[in-house]
């Protein structure tokens, strides 16, 4: 048996994210004489190879503008966006502002810009469109010390190949240049931002199969998640199990936290991407229309995102035996203090709560530590180490827990 999911895409909201915590932009675009398909490469015949940093857990590449070379977020789950320093010293002049939402429904607004030149290293990209924001105050982004996020509409008539293994980038017009050496999957584009999406397939404990679009995600964290929309399907035709249902947030919108609600850990025998079964998955649901795969992903190989012939490479092994560590909890940030999100192990469920402050974790005191530095707490948290989780409590109690990690 299987079931084929129906996928939903709004073309008029684009999302922009940060971090394990995401930052949902709904972009609705008005007028049509700036939009983001727009720009153009210059040059017709080209392979260019650019080296990444990863800082923070993000891709992070070289561009030029305005014969200046910046740091921008690689994000193909999001659009062109620069900050509002970098706007001001560029002096645009085609400027509109865009009516946002973010995930909890507040409504501001955005100016879109065109740039006349983005640069990587030797290839020119054109009159491209780039939203204007501040992330230099934000208090998450600016742990990056970026200038900007360059999104999948840049690459929208080229072929990109993201490699962490070798810490490069390469931007191609020809696929046959790359030597790629695994088969494609058919690749669909979604919207002015040029969203990529690949058809999965999810398998149940006894053989149920299930399938579903998923954003190929570079600026996400983790694997895969799946949308709540995907999981009320699968779950009834037992292709995934639920493991514990959570209520709290790991959200956070650009102008609010969003209010608690539901969300589930869930278990799938396994999840086949092109011709690549990843066995023993185990994840969450999410509040997204689509599920994604994140940056996890290139843990296991190489990507290749064919914008131009519209194909999906990912060049690694037949089979990969997920060593995914069973999540007790999950952090977030409420009122600038990092708190505890969701729970997820039925085990703690009375020992910890939606809410409840972090105030320690294992030898690392985060009244001591930059706040910054927290952010690679992801790691030591992810390792199978037990360690103690200190916490303050709503009532201003504070508590000591033994975290095992499974």
């Amino acid at each position: 048996m299987f079931v084929k999911l129906a996928w939903s895409f709004v073309t008029n909201k684009k999302s922009l994210k940060a971090l394990v915590l995401f930052f949902l932009l709904c972009v609705k675009i008005n007028a049509q004489s700036l939009s983001f398909d727009q720009g153009s490469i210059k040059e017709k015949e080209y392979y260019e190879e650019i080296d990444i940093e990863v800082v923070h857990h993000k891709i992070i590449i070289p561009v030029t503008i305005n014969n200046k070379v910046c740091k921008f977020l690689l994000d193909t789950g999001a659009p062109n966006l620069i900050t509002s320093r970098l706007a001001k010293e560029i002096n645009p002049e085609n400027i509109k502002k865009i009516p946002i939402s973010d995930a909890n429904n507040q409504v501001d607004t955005m100016n879109m810009v065109s740039i006349k030149s983005i640069k990587l290293n030797n290839l020119n990209f054109e009159n491209n469109a780039v939203l204007v924001t501040d992330l230099e105050e934000h208090f998450i982004l600016k742990c990056y010390k970026i200038d900007g996020f360059i999104g999948s509409n840049l690459f929208k008539n080229s072929i990109l190949k993201v490699s962490l293994k070798n810490k490069k980038i390469t931007v191609t017009d020809n696929i046959r240049k790359l030597n790629v050496k695994s088969k494609g999957t058919k690749l669909t584009l979604l919207g002015q931002q040029k969203s990529p999406f690949i058809e999965i397939i999810l398998t149940g404990e006894n053989g149920e199969k299930g399938y579903e679009h998923a954003l190929i995600d570079t600026g996400m964290d983790g694997f895969y998640e799946m949308s709540n929309r995907a999981y009320s399907t699968f779950s009834k035709e037992k292709i995934v199990s639920e493991r514990y249902k959570s209520f709290g947030t790991s959200n956070i919108g650009l102008f609010g936290a969003p209010p608690p609600k539901a969300q589930i850990l869930l278990s799938a025998k396994s999840l086949r991407i092109n011709q690549t079964d990843f066995e023993n998955l185990i994840t969450t649901t999410m509040d997204d229309d689509n599920s994604r795969l994140g940056l996890d992903l290139l843990e296991y190989g190489d990507i290749i995102i064919d914008f131009k012939n519209k194909k999906f490479y990912l060049e690694s092994t037949p089979t990969v035996l997920l060593d995914t560590v069973f999540p007790v909890y999950s952090p977030t940030l409420i009122n600038q203090k990092f708190v505890i999100g969701h729970v997820w192990d039925k085990a703690y469920e009375d020992q910890l709560h939606f809410g409840d402050e972090i105030i320690r974790v294992g030898d690392f005191i985060l009244s001591e530590m930059d706040f910054c530095d927290i952010l690679e707490l992801k790691n030591f948290r992810n390792n199978k180490t037990p360690y103690e989780l200190e916490i303050r409590t709503k009532d201003n109690q504070t508590t000591t827990i033994k975290i095992d990690i499974r």
